[in-house]
């Protein structure tokens, strides 16, 4: 009904200008976001159709030519209120509006070839959030083994910081499955891994558990760092979280923390348990490239 679509039209607006999903948030939110401009568009074009169909192919032109101009602004707009330009959003808007321009038609049979050229061009847009979603379940219901590595799930949910990843399948280098991660640090100031991203609650659980095997007789120092949500999203202070140095001697080495020192680690308040996001281990200060390997990271 004409009501309920500009009901939403009014509701979902200000999300252009406000709200959203940050650096730290999932990735399934942020593809659902992005999805978002094409579903905002294609209801803002069939309410628009349901007063007025727009027919022929010259008032197509102008239509197009006016939601360009239109993401255009917004973007530019979002500039200035703390969001980013992105041209991947403009071309979401002009997809949710041939969308809603051709699903509001007549069908006819140049319609109907125009709605196909239409959804598959949003099919990619819409794998993403599927492949998302897949990957958010996956780690959800692998809980609380955090990664291993296993699949292309877990290793999208890793990142490097002036460090390079490789997925090893050996039977050698690995305590859990049949993959590890593969770290070679860099002798910027900091170099290192994440794992990023909550996907269960850890207030349940005695201890983080995990394995890491350094290749070399030469020991290697290396921090692990722990943070929440509202760490990440603050100030970033070095007393608002988790940190403890290691070191790694040559061969496996099994890291076990408590995680009652994690829950008490940041200075006048307790770390939210249930929105642990962010896993790090980094090396500070290198004087040569070192390596090392990363498996079987769970709660126990």
């Amino acid at each position: 009904p004409s009501w309920l679509s500009g009901l939403f039209i009014l509701i979902v607006a200000p999300l252009f200008f406000i709200g959203g999903p940050d650096v730290f948030s999932s990735h399934l939110l942020k593809t659902l976001w992005n999805f978002g401009h094409i579903i905002f568009f294609a209801i803002l074009m069939l309410l628009i159709q349901s007063f007025k169909p727009i027919v022929g192919w010259r008032q197509w032109l102008w239509v197009t030519l006016v939601a360009v101009v239109i993401g255009l602004v917004i973007e530019c707009i979002q500039h200035f209120v703390g969001r980013n330009f992105s041209l991947n959003d403009v071309l979401h808007n002009l997809l949710g509006v041939w969308l809603g321009l051709f699903w509001g038609q007549k069908p006819t049979r140049l319609i109907w070839i125009l709605r196909l050229v239409c959804l598959l061009l949003i099919a990619p847009a819409l794998w993403l959030v599927i492949d998302s979603a897949l990957a958010h379940l996956t780690l959800r219901n692998q809980f609380p083994q955090l990664n291993s590595f296993e699949s292309r799930y877990e290793v999208q949910q890793l990142q490097a910081n002036n460090a390079q990843v490789k997925i090893h399948q050996t039977k050698l280098l690995h305590t859990h499955g049949t993959h590890a991660a593969h770290v070679i640090l860099a002798t910027r100031p900091y170099s290192g891994v994440s794992l990023v991203g909550n996907y269960g609650d850890w207030s349940d659980y005695a201890a983080l558990v995990m394995d890491l095997y350094n290749p070399d007789s030469e020991p290697l120092e290396l921090v692990v760092r722990i943070s929440d949500c509202q760490h990440d999203r603050g100030d970033n202070k070095y007393n608002d979280r988790f940190n403890r140095r290691i070191i790694l001697m040559q061969g496996w080495n099994q890291l076990r923390i408590d995680l009652e020192e994690v829950r008490a680690a940041p200075r006048g308040r307790a770390m939210q348990m249930d929105a642990i996001g962010n896993v790090t281990i980094f090396a500070a200060q290198l004087s040569e490239p070192r390596v090392f390997y990363w498996d079987n990271i769970k709660l126990q």
